[in-house]
């Protein structure tokens, strides 16, 4: 009969499905997916002995006998679905009433049908058409409250995968799409036959429509891409790897990408088939395809970006056909930040024992050479030398210590440890203090001050020694640089809620764009060996630091030959 050879073979696939299933215990939901096999398999060997079964009776207590396997299939498959779907694991309470209450309480009311008749009616007769025999059944109230049961746990089952496909991720997306479908099938087959009298060689289709669906999850499991932990654990690294993936035929038409490079692609406006025309990235295609290998540049870039292209050839074994390319462009760009900072630190670290050094030198040969005299010719030394040369030891030796100091000031600076001493205090009398110290800084050079003073005090919360080491610094820079017999102005003036001091010189000026240099740590404008004056580059970096602390700022307006003006600006105290 064809009815039972289809149980039969059925009933093979589903052997099959069961001993596969044994030797993959690391899927969610494991337990869950052999248990609906077991439950098919007892449904189809019922179905089978029906069919074949001689006589009436016979062939209903087959029937009947099958409603265990009916309650178990699609329960244990929603439970399935619920463990793999959304990882997570279903109760104890639910697992027993699903798995043991519920099947044996449906087959001891089959069973007690002809004590109350409420699963099969009187009507229930013996049909022969065609050489085909088959039960018409007449279906009492319990047989539709437990086909509406399962109707439930099916449409459950449907929820379930529902929500799986809306939030899967879209290298799984697929999966989970094709689960929906696949578990809408049974309940089509069961309305069509309960509802329409729809049948298969004369029985009812849904237990053939439910093994035809865990026949294709059981084929689809076995082409290892749908729920193969491994196989979506690499099609997630494609869709989510934060590197720009291409997949493109021999020819270089593109035919996949992951996220970043489709994301990649909207953002920059590039249509499918342009992916030549990409910035920095279709040299790389154009080249690929024309010489089947990638070009000698190691790097591209695209949108501020840095990438390192790799290709792999796609064939389908050691010299076969070339089909195409996976492309993927590795963003390099914080590799290459922290490469030029390395080289930059680098870079001022020289530069820095450079500096260090001539500073170093210059003051410590001076001291060295001016005691040397006085300690070897100090017979033939006359008082007037004598003084020079202390005066010049003195001299040295004060730009020694000061050396030293603004290499301790500027690691102070970085400590979490420095702390400044904030008082109200008058600008004006900082700036004047200021100006004093500075009478003896120079003497050779007769550098002349003048300062134009604001209307009444001025008033700010601030730390009066660190504020005027900015101003002193600001005017050692502009006498060191002024011309011999030059002039030095200061102007203090305040408008609104800010004070400023504007310092302008006549010196050297300094070029465009130095900003950094001016105020960089260990840098100088002029930085080459033949420069005349020396200093360790600190003075600035630490005054702008000390600014910064105060919540002001220091810049400068300059043009080279013109001189330059430097405008420190710090917050008016209110009282």
């Amino acid at each position: 009969m064809p009815s039972v050879q289809l149980a039969c073979a059925t009933a093979v696939v589903v052997c099959a499905v069961i001993i596969w299933a044994r030797s993959h215990n690391g899927l969610p939901g494991h337990k869950w997916f052999i248990l609906t096999n077991f439950g098919m398999l007892w449904w189809l060997v019922c179905i089978g002995m029906e069919l074949s079964g001689p006589t009436e009776a016979c062939k209903v207590l087959w029937a009947k006998l099958a409603w265990p396997g009916i309650v178990l299939v699609p329960t244990v498959w929603a439970f399935f679905l619920y463990e793999y779907a959304l990882t997570r694991t279903v109760g104890r309470a639910a697992a027993l009433l699903g798995t043991l209450i519920h099947p044996a309480f449906i087959l001891l009311v089959a069973l007690t049908n002809p004590f109350h008749g409420l699963m099969y009616g009187t009507e229930t007769q013996l049909v022969v058409e065609g050489g085909t025999a088959y039960v018409d059944y007449d279906h009492g109230p319990v047989f539709y409250v437990a086909v509406l049961y399962l109707y439930l746990i099916i449409l459950a089952s449907c929820v379930i995968s529902g929500r799986a496909v809306r939030a899967a991720n879209p290298a799984i997306k697929g999966f989970f799409l094709r689960i929906f479908f696949v578990t809408a099938i049974p309940i089509i087959f069961s309305i069509s036959y309960n509802f329409f009298g729809f049948r298969v060689f004369g029985v009812d289709p849904t237990p053939f429509s439910f093994a035809f669906s865990i026949s294709m999850v059981s084929w689809i499991i076995l082409d290892n891409r749908w729920v193969d932990v491994k196989a979506i654990a690499r099609d997630m690294l494609f869709y989510n790897s934060r590197e720009l993936i291409f997949v493109v035929d021999a020819e270089g038409a593109l035919l996949e990408t992951n996220q970043s490079a489709q994301q990649l692609m909207q953002d920059q406006g590039t249509p499918k088939d342009a992916l030549t025309e990409i910035d920095g990235l279709g040299q790389v295609f154009i080249h690929l395809i024309e010489h089947q290998e990638l070009p000698d540049t190691l790097e591209v870039e695209n949108g501020g970006r840095h990438f390192v292209p790799r290709a792999y050839q796609i064939s389908l074994g050691k010299g076969q056909r070339l089909l195409g390319w996976a492309v993927s462009f590795f963003d390099v760009t914080v590799q290459k930040i922290a490469a030029e900072r390395a080289i930059t630190s680098e870079r001022l670290q020289s530069q820095f024992l450079s500096t260090v050094s001539h500073e170093l030198r210059t003051p410590l040969t001076v001291i060295n050479g001016s005691l040397q005299l006085l300690t070897m010719n100090r017979a033939n030394t006359s008082q007037e030398q004598a003084d020079r040369l202390l005066e010049l030891a003195t001299k040295n030796a004060t730009s020694l210590a000061k050396l030293v100091n603004d290499l301790l000031e500027t690691q102070r600076l970085d400590s979490s440890d420095f702390k400044l001493a904030f008082a109200r205090c008058n600008l004006e009398k900082i700036v004047e203090n200021a100006i004093e110290s500075m009478e003896t800084y120079l003497p050779e050079k007769r550098i002349r001050i003048f300062y134009k003073r604001a209307l009444g005090e001025v008033l700010v919360w601030a730390d009066a020694d660190r504020l005027g080491q900015v101003i002193v610094n600001i005017l050692s820079n502009a006498m060191k640089f002024s011309q011999p017999g030059a002039r030095v102005d200061v102007k203090l003036d305040a408008a609104g809620s800010r004070a400023h001091v504007h310092v302008t010189d006549t010196g050297l000026g300094i070029p465009q764009g130095a900003e950094e240099t001016v105020f960089g740590r260990f840098t100088q404008v002029d930085g080459s060996d033949t420069k005349k004056n020396y200093g360790s580059g600190l003075g600035m970096h630490i005054s702008r630091q000390l600014m910064e602390r105060h919540g002001g700022s220091i810049h400068y307006v300059s043009s080279p030959g013109e001189g330059s003006t430097f405008t420190m600006t710090i917050p008016v105290h209110r009282a």
